[in-house]
């Protein structure tokens, strides 16, 4: 009875191990080649037409593989973009969390891109989301914005 046991808990075992292998991916290279670079940048140009993002590298974050789509800092840098599509294979773009649209983000708007080599076009980039970031200005303006609508509406006491 006890070597029937260890039989039946191995073979559990064993299929655990290749239900987790299976979830995560079929390999540790794909996984790795799926990991996203953080970029911080300033918004330049959008060319919605060859669907090209130009930005200028504040902080590249950490350099690929490829060393022909590393970025350097101070240095425009272009990434491709779909604005379109699936959740799962369009880029996103965010407003302190909040969805936005691409044609959104202002000339000089500091952004957070983050990108990975293209699968299909060679030493190039392509962005798979952008959180635009407000400055503590613009979150002020917001927050004095939302206090004053909450007193006018009279939730909030003077």
């Amino acid at each position: 009875m006890k070597i029937g046991f260890t039989r039946w808990f191995a073979g559990l075992t064993a299929l655990a191990v290749a239900l987790v292998f299976a979830a995560a991916g079929a390999s540790p290279a794909q996984a790795a080649k799926a990991k996203s670079t953080k970029t911080e940048a300033k918004f330049v140009s959008y060319d919605p037409d060859a669907k090209i993002m130009t930005v200028k590298v504040m902080k590249a974050g950490k350099k690929p593989a490829n060393k022909a789509i590393a970025l350097k800092r101070g240095k425009n840098a272009d990434f491709n973009v779909k604005p379109e599509g699936s959740i799962l294979s369009r880029t996103s773009v965010t407003l302190n969390g909040k969805r936005a649209d691409i044609l959104d983000i202002p000339k000089g708007k500091t952004i957070n891109i983050y990108w990975v080599p293209h699968d299909t076009l060679a030493d190039t980039r392509f962005a798979r989301k952008i959180d635009m970031i407000l400055s503590d200005a613009e979150l002020e303006a917001r927050d004095k914005a939302r206090l004053e609508a909450a007193k006018a509406k009279g939730q909030v006491e003077e």
